[in-house]
């Protein structure tokens, strides 16, 4: 199921991913904890996924980067996929009820098109094909639960 969680502090969750295409768009609690990753490795902050434990009860936070929104050719999709890339990296680390956070927006862009494609893009993370669901019952859900630290 998905739920709506403004509350970083929820016990609920056992993972926190943030799609942002810089730290510098992120809560200041999530932005300390990656600060000593980012010192030792600087394309973490635009490129692919970091995860970072954090002194929040999810415990894991994984940083997922758009990338350059600035590009001639960039658009919606750097949200929706670094969405997917969030929840998949989540998922290897053994999260079962991720808490999905994003931030920023596309230049001329809203915040909300940039918020609903980062959602999109997790949603598709976590599907399962009608057939396995049926068939395999142990793997019929990758997640017992989805946050959403977004507009409603």
């Amino acid at each position: 199921s998905t739920r709506v969680c403004t509350d970083l502090e929820s016990g609920d969750f056992d993972a926190i991913v943030v799609v942002s295409p810089s730290t510098k768009e992120i809560p200041e609690v999530l932005r300390k904890a990656l600060e000593p990753t980012l010192a030792l490795d600087k394309g973490a902050e635009n490129k692919g996924c970091t995860l970072v434990p954090v002194s929040l009860p999810a415990k894991r936070l994984v940083y997922s980067a758009t990338g350059p929104l600035d590009r001639d050719y960039d658009d919606l999709r750097r949200f929706s996929e670094a969405g997917c890339a969030g929840i998949k990296r989540a998922l290897a680390a053994g999260a079962k009820a991720p808490l999905l956070m994003s931030c920023g927006s596309m230049p001329n862009g809203t915040v909300k098109e940039a918020s609903t494609c980062t959602l999109l893009g997790a949603l598709g993370a976590v599907y399962v094909p009608l057939e396995m669901r049926e068939s395999v019952k142990e793997r019929a859900k990758k997640v017992n639960l989805i946050g959403w630290n977004g507009d409603k």
